[in-house]
């Protein structure tokens, strides 16, 4: 009997580069984050439903969260955040170890209680880069293991900031969300950052 692949055709395809194209490194001056006790519902990422290859890393669908709960935004300092991917594991059982860096401004009560409700919770973070799209830490199948660190300083000219370092096993490489964030302040595309009028939001590729 012959095996059938069909969820695994192969999707090489170019990957160009214009010279003179731009390619702004760095993260965005803030993240989104949740704790998985306050998600009902999670989007779904496939690769057998995906057709190219800038789709195969993308979330398709929204979030949904508990009555009343919202996605948290954390400001951070300018230009001290990354987020890094590596593979990690044996053939036919790699996967992808997605980290964040996050370093807030400040050791406040208020960011101290932050990282005190963190430290052992399962939370999932949305990280947008320089041009706007989030990327995921975290999935309903793997939780964020968290290092959570605080240093006040020494000096006048000295940094005072709390960092975050959230480090998941995922099967994608920091998977692209670009369904609807519900904030405080309104809901957001996770594609590029932008508002979202109820209803509207996008659902993914």
């Amino acid at each position: 009997m012959t095996k059938s692949c069909t969820d695994q055709e192969s999707l090489y395809s170019d990957i160009g580069f214009c010279q003179g194209q731009a390619a702004p490194a760095g993260l965005l001056n803030h993240f989104y984050a949740i704790s998985k006790r306050d998600i009902v519902g999670y989007p779904t990422i496939s690769r057998a439903d995906k057709a190219t290859l800038a789709s195969i890393p993308a979330y398709t669908g929204n979030f949904t969260l508990a009555a009343d709960k919202k996605w948290f935004k954390v400001d951070l300092i300018p230009d001290q955040s990354q987020l890094q991917v590596e593979s990690q594991g044996s053939y036919g059982s790699k996967s992808f170890k997605n980290t964040g860096t996050f370093v807030i401004p400040r050791t406040t009560e208020e960011v101290s209680g932050f990282i005190a409700e963190a430290n052992n919770d399962e939370m999932i973070f949305l990280v947008p880069g320089r041009d706007g799209k989030y990327r995921m830490i975290g999935s309903k199948d793997f939780s964020p293991e968290l290092t959570l660190a605080q240093d006040s300083g020494k000096a006048a000219t000295d940094t005072n900031s709390t960092t975050v370092t959230a480090v998941a096993t995922d099967m994608y490489p920091a998977p692209y969300y670009p369904g609807t964030i519900e904030t405080a302040d309104g809901d957001i595309s996770g594609e590029d950052g932008s508002a979202v009028t109820t209803g509207t939001g996008s659902t993914g590729s």
